[in-house]
């Protein structure tokens, strides 16, 4: 661990607060641009990137409320530019499947410990995007049972996990939904799962005055990579092919990421 990690840990909380020296202050700012940039020109990310950056500063406990809160801000900005381009019906299937999934992930946590579910779900990813890269498939219009199943396997992971994202990024690859359309449809999944997730932390008393401080000093660099990333999206995303290779090599630096952090 780097000496100025161990200064942030005993000073107290990250940004938001005057503990942070200017170069700490300028990482974990970056942390907060960089998620937000992937979420403006891929639609998903946001969460997995805060986690692992901001984990050198903060803890688990408030980076997840903290994620939350940006997420649902973040999709509500982006609402009017996406709104016109969901995929209504993907959209329906994967969120109700994803409501019987999601209690059994829970249940998971009783039996299986969170670590090698976590470990397991980013082995899985990164073998089935290695294998989408060297042996592309054909990509084919999702029926109903389809859409139902990955929401099912989504909300499973989401609620074992917290991972759906990188679930529903894999699975959209595989499908003939345009990249806007796919962008949107997760954007607007996001929106919905979070509003809960955000309700549920809300009652429990996780929203205190430190984490609103921490939300709201991330808000600017928020704002500016999210608007970055749309315009990148806008100018080299409406090629579905290269979009689709685009997503794959972000999931796989994503879950390497995710499985890096998991066994350290």
């Amino acid at each position: 661990m780097t000496a100025s990690w161990e200064r942030s840990r005993q000073a107290g909380p990250a940004f938001g607060g005057a503990t942070l020296n200017a170069v700490d202050l300028l990482l974990a700012g970056s942390v907060v641009f960089t998620a937000a940039f992937l979420r403006g020109y891929s639609g998903f990310g946001f969460s997995t990137v805060l986690m692992a950056g901001l984990i050198f500063w903060l803890p688990a406990s408030q980076i997840a409320p903290m994620s939350i809160a940006l997420e649902i801000i973040a999709s509500l900005g982006q609402s009017r530019s996406v709104l016109r381009d969901v995929e209504r019906r993907a959209l329906a299937y994967l969120l109700l499947a994803g409501l019987i999934g999601n209690p059994i992930g829970v249940a998971l946590l009783d039996h299986v410990p969170d670590q090698a579910m976590r470990i397991g779900v980013h082995v899985l990813i990164i073998g089935a995007v290695l294998t989408l890269l060297l042996r592309p498939i054909r990509p084919t219009v999702p029926t109903a049972m389809v859409l139902s199943l990955a929401g099912f396997v989504a909300g499973v992971v989401n609620g074992a996990t917290a991972m759906s994202g990188l679930v529903l990024g894999l699975f959209f690859t595989t499908t003939a939904i345009s990249s806007r359309a796919m962008r949107a449809t997760m954007i607007a999944y996001f929106f919905f799962t979070d509003l809960w997730a955000g309700a549920l932390l809300t009652v429990s008393g996780h929203y205190g005055g430190q984490i609103l401080w921490h939300i709201a000093a991330a808000l600017p660099l928020l704002f500016i990579g999210l608007w970055l990333g749309s315009i990148c999206f806008a100018r080299y995303g409406s090629h579905d092919r290269r979009f689709r290779r685009i997503v794959l090599w972000l999931l796989l630096a994503l879950c390497v990421i995710g499985l890096g952090r998991a066994l350290l």
